[in-house]
């Protein structure tokens, strides 16, 4: 594990990452940064607490709507590779 700094809405907070994972946590901050920047020229909105909790609230509904978009692709191909095992086995 390696300690690394992340700069996000002006403050530097430590994470510890793997080196596979350390590019990944840094686009992830900017990301985080970018999208608060957004919500600020938005919504007028200067208080950094707000504006990360409107970033923490549009990830978390990115996250559920991801999580359940791929459920259902799984889900979905489950369902074609049950259907052609059972074609195959009642030819």
């Amino acid at each position: 594990m390696t300690n690394i700094k992340v700069n996000i809405s002006g403050r530097e907070y430590p994470v510890n990452v793997t080196p596979e994972t350390e590019a990944a946590m840094k686009m992830a901050a900017a990301q985080v940064n970018e999208q608060a920047k957004k919500f600020q020229t938005a919504y007028a909105i200067n208080d950094p607490r707000d504006l990360l909790a409107m970033c923490a609230l549009q990830l978390a509904y990115q996250n559920l709507d991801y999580t359940q978009t791929y459920t259902e692709t799984i889900e979905e191909k489950l369902d074609a590779i049950e259907s052609a095992l059972d074609i195959k086995e009642h030819t």
